[in-house]
């Protein structure tokens, strides 16, 4: 993922593509296993077509919401930006330091302690245990885990991996945010908590993409709006236009 073509925060995916392969056991003879092999595209037949020809340019402090349908390619290009799926076509570029927050046990070692992960953490962020240990009482006072920071994350609900993720993140030095659906597995008092957070690091001057299904979410964070429709840009502009054009395409207006 290169950064030499952007500035520092700033976000670039051109003519970006990204396929699926859909597996299939249809049985048949050795000789016919190899000629659909031979004529099968890069990922066989029946390919799911992710992502096909987005281009985006978001600038340094942006704040943008990625919406659609399921399907639509909203993760699929959030995890491209955070260079965790490789793109068949197209360029990424981001420049800066990344933050994301998208799988709920990403990156975490599952028998470690929350206290623990949050030194891993730390550590693939590119901070020095000393800068760590100075976050450290922070970071465990915004997860609000308790005596459960020090068991194992193997034990934890799916509402205290987020929280723990987000504690981690939250306290990084953010260029770049990338956000996914996890938020919505908080309760409504640490979601709110959360919202705050972002938005300081917004006004810090962090860049941010936020995926979610959540429209008033959408519209309270982001000046800017993506609607991905089939793999495609449907609409790309400000919010207050952006979102009346989503809800008519799902039908909610």
């Amino acid at each position: 993922m290169s950064t030499a073509t952007v500035a520092r925060g700033e976000i670039l995916l051109e003519d970006a593509s990204r396929a699926f392969s859909v597996r299939a056991d249809r049985g048949g003879t050795l000789k016919e296993l190899v000629l659909r092999r031979r004529a099968a595209t890069p990922h066989g037949p029946g390919a799911i077509q992710a992502l096909d020809g987005v281009t985006l340019r978001i600038a340094p402090g942006e704040t943008v919401g990625i919406v659609g349908r399921n399907g639509a390619g909203k993760s699929s290009t959030l995890k491209v930006l955070a260079g965790i799926v490789p793109l068949d076509r197209g360029r990424v570029a981001l420049g800066g330091q990344v933050v994301t927050l998208l799988e709920l046990a990403a990156g975490f070692g599952r028998d470690f302690s929350g206290r623990e992960n949050i030194l891993l953490g730390g550590a693939l962020h590119g901070l020095t245990k000393e800068q760590i240990e100075a976050r450290m009482d922070d970071i465990i006072a915004f997860s609000e885990l308790g005596d459960f920071i020090d068991v194992p994350v193997k034990t934890y609900s799916s509402g205290m991996y987020v929280r723990l993720g987000f504690a981690i993140a939250a306290h990084l030095d953010a260029d770049i945010l990338l956000i996914d659906e996890v938020l919505a597995v908080g309760d409504e008092a640490f979601q709110r908590k959360c919202e705050e957070r972002i938005a300081a690091q917004v006004a810090a001057g962090a860049t941010l993409v936020l995926v979610s299904h959540d429209a008033a979410l959408v519209e309270r964070t982001c000046a800017r709006v993506v609607v991905l429709d089939g793999g495609k840009v449907a609409f790309d502009g400000p919010c207050l236009e952006g979102m009346p054009f989503y809800h008519r395409m799902m039908g909610t207006s």
